[in-house]
């Protein structure tokens, strides 16, 4: 009997051909995305399945200990694990693999072009255009400024490529790494890149330690008139700080693609204030970053059910984005 892979997405909306063209005739595919991630649902779902490709719906030790015996494998679509407890997944016998470098120059351009907005306001323009105004606002110009990137993984190693362009300084913190690309200046703390960035740029995990650590001392430490780009995981921002200091005017701006509740409350202040600019967590969403993300997750799976094993390489890489951020 065929093994059976099921992913939590709707084929109506996701090309998953590439992963339909690899499984055929090989494996079962169930593609169906559950509404809301309902647990209840998810559970009955994943039970049917030698393997779980999981999108953001929660892995914690409850939920894994119910599945313990049936899935035999969790391959997360995507980079961040923050929603698979991979310790409790280890003591429930179930492997975890992730997906490292796929979408990383995606990402890395949604960044790209948050700094470039909020810099210049061409969504703001563009906005008053379609609305019938023939109005702008003065932006300011990249050359000269500071971006810091707090982390300094795959997707803000692909940012410094993208940012060569520009006459600026590029600053890093990342206490896993040690040495830095060419144009990258390491700082030795991260109340340093704060103080000397006019742009921060998040490119951090979310796990227990990093939950809401970027908060209103960490604003207070940039300059007046900074902005703030968060593209990894918005539950590492303290968002009721972030309000503030952006009320206050102690930063001009925020460009988000990623927000603490996604989608957000129509009550989140984010939602309606000028100076944020807010993308919905479209930053792995290209189709050549699709096609590369299915290929290596069909390499994981085929690479478990044919022959019982994970490369150390994958569970290495499966730690280092845990633990380095990407």
């Amino acid at each position: 009997m065929k093994e059976t892979i099921w992913i939590n997405l709707d084929p109506e909306r996701i090309d998953l051909s590439t992963l339909e063209r690899r499984f055929a005739g090989k494996y079962r595919l169930i593609a169906r995305a559950i509404p809301g991630n309902a647990p209840e649902l998810v559970l009955e779902q994943a039970k049917q399945a030698d393997v779980v490709i999981s999108i953001l719906e929660k892995w914690d030790e409850e939920a894994l200990k119910k599945v313990r015996g049936k899935v035999r494998m969790l391959q997360k679509y995507g980079m961040g694990l923050d929603n698979i407890d991979c310790a409790a997944a280890a003591r429930c016998g179930i492997p975890v693999a992730n997906v490292i470098g796929a979408n990383s120059a995606a990402v890395a351009e949604v960044a790209l072009m948050h700094i470039l907005n909020i810099s210049r306001h061409f969504t703001s323009a563009v906005s008053s255009v379609k609305s019938g105004r023939w109005q702008f606002t003065t932006g300011s110009e990249l050359d000269g400024k500071t971006v810091g990137l707090l982390g300094l993984g795959h997707i803000a190693r692909h940012l410094v490529r993208m940012l060569s362009g520009f006459r600026m300084e590029v600053l890093a913190y990342d206490p896993f790494v040690t040495q830095a690309p060419e144009g990258v200046t390491l700082v030795d703390s991260r109340e340093e890149l704060f103080r000397r960035s006019h742009i921060v740029s998040l490119h951090i995990p979310c796990t227990a330690e990093t939950q809401g650590s970027i908060d209103r001392t960490c604003f207070a430490l940039m300059p007046p008139g900074a902005a703030l780009v968060n593209t990894c995981r918005g539950g590492v921002v303290n968002e009721e700080d972030l309000v503030q200091a952006l009320r206050s005017g102690h930063l001009s701006a925020a460009g988000l693609d990623v927000l603490a509740q996604e989608p957000p409350r129509p009550d989140n202040p984010l939602v309606r204030m000028d100076n944020v600019f807010i993308t919905p967590h479209l930053g792995a969403e290209t189709f050549e970053a699709g096609r590369r993300s299915q290929e290596i997750m069909a390499d994981n799976i085929e690479m478990f059910l044919e022959r019982g094993e994970l490369s150390s390489l994958v569970q290495n890489r499966a730690a280092f984005c845990v633990e380095k951020g990407a």
